[in-house]
């Protein structure tokens, strides 16, 4: 699984840190710059190894947390039948 961070609140005057499954993965001037990043990173994954769960998590302004996946839909853990 490949999880993405995308925080609401920057950490300094135009700063926002993206994170990839809990380490920094990059500095962006802006929230929309750190969300492109992960969702081009994401669907790249997904287009390497389709078999790939892939979770990008985003901090609403009320401070919640929540999962989507790479067509920011909710995300739903992938459900295999046999």
């Amino acid at each position: 699984m490949v999880v993405f961070d995308i925080p609401f609140e920057s950490v300094g005057p135009g700063l926002w840190l993206l994170q990839k499954n809990e380490f920094e993965y990059g500095e962006f001037c802006s929230r929309d710059d750190a969300l492109e990043c992960a969702l081009q990173e994401a669907r790249r994954i997904e287009a390497a190894n389709a078999a790939s769960d892939i979770v990008l998590n985003i901090e609403g302004n009320d401070g919640v947390w929540r999962a989507f996946d790479t067509s920011i839909r909710p995300y739903a853990t992938r459900i295999h039948h046999v």
